[in-house]
């Protein structure tokens, strides 16, 4: 199973090798579409335009990136970004933040003022007339239109008059160094389509059509008459890029230096909590200590009480059996008493009867001789008298 399973692997991974050198052929062939140092990835949807430093790190984040992603599109982003580095002599891109840096522009427009927040403007916006007052397209399905080829803008302001839709829109993008680059790919693909300001002025109004326009808003734009200088003037402010950069750089150190100062004292605060702690812990320890020692005391104590309570026990208990062997034994004796007075009763009341029948015996005996007395005394005085009577 392992073998097959390592056969299968070197198949797929010659099989994505000699996909990704026909792409690079290809590549070569084909060229990438350029125009004023702007590109764009062949094999993304939409029309996302990256700067040239910016391109490389596009193909290489999406052939290391998502797992969604097939292995055919790994290797086309490979041979995209070979071919990049090959044949259009840009650098590893893999330290450069558009997030964090500004983006590279020329000298010229280092120094150009723009409308910040970044704005950009969209002109010729097709309108009708109804009920007496022009109106076209919504903000929302423009924004959405935008936002579809990666612009990424925050908002679209239609500009309206008493007249109703003006034709033109401010497109509000976000106010970091992203939100310059959006604007800046904004105004270069108008320009790759030849509907930027420069053509937007010098077309006709007749010949335009139903082309959409657009650029970036700056100083001539902010300063301008009519509805958009106003929004702009209402809405925004003039900055350089130098400027902004060099406000960003003030910031940067007020909030490295409010981070610093911050950083020390919560530093300061964490040393006051680790002494704090220290003391907690050997305090808490000694607690403890003492606690165990109560403890092992308490239980000694316990311990001792309760030996003196078994001895206690088995001492009552030791008693309690004899006690309780000298009342069975007493028992026992009050027992043979009772036999023995029991006998003796028996015997008394035996002898009583004997002596009730020998007193009443002699009761009738004593009578008897009582009678007999008298019988010999009546006979004695009847003797007396025969006596007397014969003398």
């Amino acid at each position: 199973m392992s073998y097959k399973s390592e056969e299968r692997d070197i198949s797929e991974s010659k099989f994505q090798e000699e996909y990704e050198l026909r792409k690079y052929e290809y590549l070569k062939m084909e060229r990438i579409r350029v125009s004023n140092s702007v590109y764009r990835c062949p094999y993304c949807i939409g029309k996302r335009y990256y700067h040239p430093k910016e391109l490389p790190q596009h193909a290489s984040n999406l052939d290391r990136g998502s797992q969604r992603r097939t292995r055919g599109e790994q290797a086309q982003h490979r041979a995209l970004e070979r071919y990049v580095r090959r044949y259009l002599c840009v650098e590893d891109s893999s330290e450069h933040s558009t997030t964090t840096e500004s983006p590279a522009v020329c000298d010229r427009d280092k120094e150009r003022l723009f409308v910040w927040p970044w704005m950009g403007v969209v002109a010729n916006i097709p309108t009708q007339v109804k009920d007496g007052r022009r109106v076209g397209e919504s903000g929302s399905k423009l924004r959405h239109e935008l936002a579809t080829k990666g612009f990424d803008p925050v908002t679209v302001h239609p500009l309206w008059s008493c007249f109703g839709h003006s034709g033109l829109a401010v497109v509000e993008f976000k106010k970091d160094w992203d939100g310059f680059n959006n604007a800046i790919m904004f105004e270069k693909d108008f320009d790759l389509n030849h509907c930027g300001k420069k053509d937007y002025v010098t077309i006709l109004e007749r010949d335009r059509g139903q082309r959409l326009y657009g650029w970036i808003a700056r100083d001539d734009d902010y300063k301008a008459n009519g509805l958009l200088g106003e929004h702009l003037r209402k809405n925004g402010d003039l900055k350089t890029v130098c400027g902004k950069e060099a406000e960003d750089q003030r910031k940067d150190a007020k909030l490295l230096c409010n981070l610093t100062s911050t950083l020390k004292e919560k530093y300061d605060h964490l040393r006051e909590m680790e002494i704090r702690y220290e003391e907690t812990t050997q305090s808490l320890i000694k607690v403890m200590d003492q606690k165990e020692s109560m403890v092992k005391s308490y239980n000694e104590e316990i311990r001792k009480m309760q030996q003196i309570a078994n001895d206690h026990f088995a001492k009552i208990s030791s008693e309690h059996g004899k006690a309780t062997q000298q009342l069975l034994a007493k028992r026992e004796e009050l027992v043979q008493c009772e036999k023995k007075l029991q006998q003796r009763e028996v015997q008394i009341e035996n002898e009583r009867s004997k002596l009730l029948l020998e007193k009443k015996m002699n009761e009738t005996a004593t009578l008897e001789q009582e009678k007999a007395d008298k019988s010999v005394l009546r006979l004695k005085e009847r003797k007396g008298e025969a006596s007397q009577e014969n003398n």
